[in-house]
């Protein structure tokens, strides 16, 4: 295969940039799962608002990409394809080695026409006595009935084996083995036996989290294994037949009785298999579960209750069940964020109205507002909103958003802003005091004025150091001590990086000193401070190593 080269700014051209940016926020993230590189092939698994499936092709012109998406339905390149496509990037974007065979299907199945009927008789049975799955395909063959046929005792027994806690020492070995059990369990599908791999896989949920307490999960595998359970589930059951209303009730039965969110997610993803009878008895557990004393007070059972909602009636489903329990600005912009998502800005903009109205000051309220000022050209109440923001807790990123709001009339903001922050009280300038204030400043370039606000109102010690670092340009001896300041501190911390970094904050500091004509000075701090520090022989050490006096 021709080696097909894709970079980020070629992903860019294949879709909208809103889903481009989400995509990089999703990869960003770690949102994508189990990139696997089959040849020309690329597949993963994506967590977004559900758990979606996502294979991109590597095709002459770049790449072709399908996902489990609403989006990626219609044919869209999707930011699941996005978040995908980054990923494989980042494992070096080159297909993988394709599956290669001997010879060509044809040619066997020439040569296998020709052989003895007793020596394929003899191969066959070889075969039957090492694979359970050819077995039972043979059996099938012979007459025995399919729903029998598969002997399931030495999965049952290898997923005991690799699921039960004998190491506790090497997590990442012990996870190497239940994903090749589990992956036995996922061939039974593509056998032929989909219904004997919903069962397994059940059982296989079952194990992991009956071994859940005892398993060293630091690195999140069992969480992973989970998952990859419930995807062999998913895919078993679409292509077995399960009784739909007893799949439903172990669905909701698990859901609700799991501490590791299993089948938590199932829907929408099962709604096809299911059907409508499965759903019907999906919703009826459902609803019987919110009815219980307490339920309000359940995560999983609102949760549950969300999902069904939105699988079966779409957003106006989900919208009212949230609003059923309204208590707080969040459950107001969960509201607000599914209309909006939905294109129904005015809508949103009503909830979010009440919620500022009815609960205490929500900044992300007003920030979802100005979003939808601002697409109807409402730059006015737009600023209005990002202001109040800014007013209540002043930050740089307030501050930004604001700009951002009103570039044009961005002059008359900014002085009412600045003289907002001028207001808070300043004193000793080693405290944060205006912090946000020179924060603000330095990002503007505005490096005097900066200084300034920091010597009468005082700010954060890692803004000293970079306002410093600004103001020695100009004025090294004003930067000086702030340096050595940044590397008492450092050197306060007692170990080698901390020694490190003071080292380095001096050796800054030297080149200052040399700038205004004042080495002796240098000279004699250091020979104080080595002297102060004499008993710290890893001190020493990192002074040396910095070339200094």
């Amino acid at each position: 295969m021709a080696t097909i080269q894709v970079s980020k700014s070629a992903l860019r051209e294949l879709t909208d940039p809103g889903s481009f940016e989400r995509g990089e926020q999703y990869f960003t993230s770690g949102r994508v799962r189990r990139v696997r590189i089959d040849g020309s092939a690329v597949s993963a698994t994506v967590d977004g608002t559900y758990v979606y499936r996502v294979r991109l092709e590597i095709v002459r012109s770049g790449l072709r990409g399908q996902c489990s998406c609403p989006y990626g339905a219609e044919g869209a390149f999707c930011k699941h394809c996005v978040a995908t496509a980054l990923a494989w990037l980042a494992e070096g974007g080159k297909p993988g080695e394709p599956r290669r065979q001997p010879i060509s299907d044809k040619r066997l199945r020439s040569f296998l026409l020709k052989c003895d009927q007793a020596w394929l008789v003899d191969q066959l049975m070889a075969a039957a006595r090492s694979d359970a799955v050819v077995r039972a395909r043979l059996d099938v063959a012979a007459g025995a009935d399919p729903s029998a046929a598969f002997d399931d005792r030495e999965l049952r027994e290898q997923l005991e084996r690799a699921i039960e806690i004998a190491d506790y020492s090497s997590a990442y070995g012990y996870f190497q083995q239940v994903e090749a059990a589990l992956e036995a369990v996922a061939r039974l599908i593509e056998g032929g036996f989909p219904d004997a791999a919903i069962t397994l896989s059940e059982y296989a949920l079952e194990l992991l989290e009956g071994s859940a307490e005892q398993a060293d999960d630091s690195d999140g595998g069992l969480g992973e294994a989970i998952a990859r359970a419930e995807e062999i589930h998913l895919e078993a059951c679409e292509a077995g037949t399960p009784d739909v209303v007893a799949l439903a009730e172990r669905l909701v039965g698990r859901a609700l009785a799991s501490e590791y969110e299993v089948f938590l997610e199932a829907l929408p993803a099962y709604a096809d298999v299911l059907g409508e009878r499965g759903l019907a008895r999906y919703r009826e557990l459902v609803e019987q579960a919110t009815r219980k004393p307490g339920s309000n007070r359940s995560f999983t059972i609102k949760y549950l209750a969300e999902r069904l909602a939105q699988c079966l009636d779409g957003t106006d489903g989900l919208v009212a069940v949230l609003a059923k329990n309204v208590t707080s600005g969040y459950d107001v912009l969960r509201i607000a964020e599914l209309l909006c998502t939905d294109d129904r800005d005015a809508e949103a903009l009503t909830w979010l109205e009440r919620g500022l109205a009815e609960f205490e000051p929500d900044s992300r309220l007003r920030d979802l507002a100005a979003e939808i000022h601002l697409r109807a050209g409402r730059r006015d109440l737009a600023a209005e909103m990002r202001w109040a923001n800014f007013a209540e807790r002043p930050t740089l990123d307030s501050y930004c958003a604001l700009r951002d709001t009103v570039p044009d009339d961005f002059p008359a903001w900014r002085e009412r802003a600045l003289s907002l922050l001028a207001e808070q009280p300043g004193g000793n300038p080693w405290r944060p005091g205006r912090s946000t204030l020179v924060e603000i400043l330095l990002v503007e370039k505005e490096i005097d004025t900066a200084w300034q606000a920091a010597t009468e109102g005082g700010c954060a010690e890692d803004l000293w150091l970079r306002l410093a670092r600004e103001r020695a340009r100009k004025h090294p001896a004003d930067a000086i001590p702030v340096l050595l300041r940044a590397a008492n501190r450092a050197i306060a911390g007692a170990n080698r990086d901390a020694y490190r970094t003071g080292a380095q904050l001096l050796a800054e500091a030297k080149k200052l000193f040399v700038r205004c004509g004042r080495e002796p000075e240098f000279a004699e701090h250091l020979a104080a401070l080595r002297h102060r520090h004499r008993a710290k022989w890893a001190l020493r050490q990192e002074l040396d190593h910095a070339r200094l006096p």
